[in-house]
């Protein structure tokens, strides 16, 4: 009868502790979720702080070998992180044109948008029907091209920063660009004018009593809330060297930690999966970076050959190259900045004789087909490997949830997000096959 008695407590001992580990795992799991939801903004600083900590485990771990105690291993990569961050900024700063080359180069951009819109169309002067081009699509890429410049027109202050730097430069001497430049500017003005008198009828039905206090408070919260989301970007982005501060100090105590949480019995299932996700994140983080510095590299050459300065070629190449972690991302954002340079384009110097102005727009889209071939045809392969064996309907399917869920965040992840579950998928049912228990 005791041994009855016994056997049913242990019973209903082992069932109340199904429920409470059970219970437990789903509000745990529930309130992940929600905190990584509500805290996704998040996501991409300390994931940043993670990988770059990862990245330096290795090289801690050579200075330890090498007689260097840990805390000085970590002082001199905290110092090597902070002077590439340092260098980073300084060399960002010196690709961001100041406000006389910015306001130079949305006066040409907006002439010469334009200007193409209409040689594609066929819209020259005295002719106002059009091309068959324009036949087609004219009427639906028209509010397109108006709102893109609106978008480029220059506000009043700026007209009159703009004439200013005119007269500055005129006095100096330096009239061959500023004259140019003034031209673009008179007619931009000129367009301003004519959709000014076509807009006529429209702005005597607003009264201007109505209007003023409207724009006011629109340009207030406008520029509070531009504030604000600067402060809170700034203050995202310091997780980011706390975060790889921490795990470098961690000294492994962080997956101490873990594997303590984990029962015995799935002690080595555990440290067998924790073996596999690093080896898997390992080998994608190496393949991937060397991918996109070749990207970036290639890109950068290419465009210098079909006449791009030096500066913007980098440039282009820097934003291609750091792009092409996302799948299919890379190729995009290079062919867009690549065209928008082409379509301002003025004085074009290549190095490959048969190019010029009008056919640079070709050239770069040709020179976009060529390093997405050789991405796929080379670095992929050779550099990747097996490092990423997803389906192309998968990376795609996963980037673009990522996109929807998380943003920008999720895009950059979903395929390392994919790749640890795949390992932890694959390697619970090869152990599980091991044990017999499936």
């Amino acid at each position: 009868m005791n041994n009855f008695l016994t056997s049913e407590e242990s019973l209903r001992r082992q069932r109340r502790a199904t429920l409470v580990y059970s219970t437990a795992t789903i509000l745990t799991l529930v309130v992940t979720a929600y905190l990584l939801w509500a805290l996704r903004g998040m996501i991409l600083p300390a994931i940043i702080g993670m990988v770059i900590a990862y990245i330096c485990l290795p090289l801690i771990g050579y200075l330890q070998d090498k007689g260097l105690p840990r805390l000085w291993a970590v002082i001199c990569l905290s110092g090597f992180f902070c002077l590439f961050l340092f260098s980073t900024i300084d060399l960002v700063g010196s690709i961001i044109p100041d406000q006389k080359t910015e306001l130079e180069l949305q006066v040409r951009f907006r002439y010469k948008i334009n200007e193409k819109f209409n040689q594609v169309m066929g819209l020259t002067e005295g002719r106002k029907t059009g091309n068959w081009f324009y036949t087609l699509f004219g009427r639906e890429l028209e509010p397109l091209r108006d709102n893109l410049d609106g978008v480029l027109r220059l506000s009043g202050e700026d007209n009159q920063l703009f004439s200013e730097f005119y007269q500055q430069d005129k006095k100096e001497g330096l009239k061959p660009l500023s004259e140019r430049y003034w031209q673009y500017h008179q007619a931009n003005r000129q367009r301003d004018t004519e959709k000014a008198k076509l807009a006529k009828k429209a702005r005597r039905q607003v009264s201007a009593g109505e209007k003023t206090p409207v724009a006011a408070s629109g340009n207030n919260a406008e520029n509070s809330s531009l504030l604000l989301m600067i402060f809170n970007a700034l203050s995202l982005w310091l997780i980011t060297p706390l975060v790889f501060l921490v795990l470098l100090f961690d000294n492994g105590k962080l997956k101490k930690s873990l594997v303590r949480a984990v029962p015995n019995r799935y002690f080595e299932l555990t440290l067998t999966i924790l073996e596999n996700i690093n080896e898997a994140l390992g080998r994608y983080l190496r393949g991937t970076s060397i991918e996109c510095f070749l990207v970036g590299t290639s890109f950068t050459l290419c465009l210098f050959l079909v006449g791009l300065d030096m500066q913007w070629a980098a440039t282009i190449g820097i934003i291609a190259g750091l792009a092409n972690a996302i799948p299919f991302l890379g190729p995009g954002i290079g062919l867009l900045v690549g065209v928008l340079y082409a379509i301002m384009a003025e004085d074009v110097s290549p190095v490959l004789p048969f190019i010029d102005g009008d056919n640079l727009l070709l050239a770069i889209i040709v020179v976009v087909a060529i390093v997405q071939l050789a991405d796929n045809a080379l670095f992929q392969p050779y550099v990747l490997g097996s490092a990423v064996d997803l389906h192309p309907l998968t990376v795609i399917l996963g980037v673009t949830g990522g996109a929807v869920i998380f943003g920008f965040a999720g895009m950059l992840f979903a395929i390392p997000t994919i790749m640890v579950i795949k390992v932890v998928v694959s390697t619970l049912f090869r152990q599980f096959r091991a044990y017999y228990i499936i």
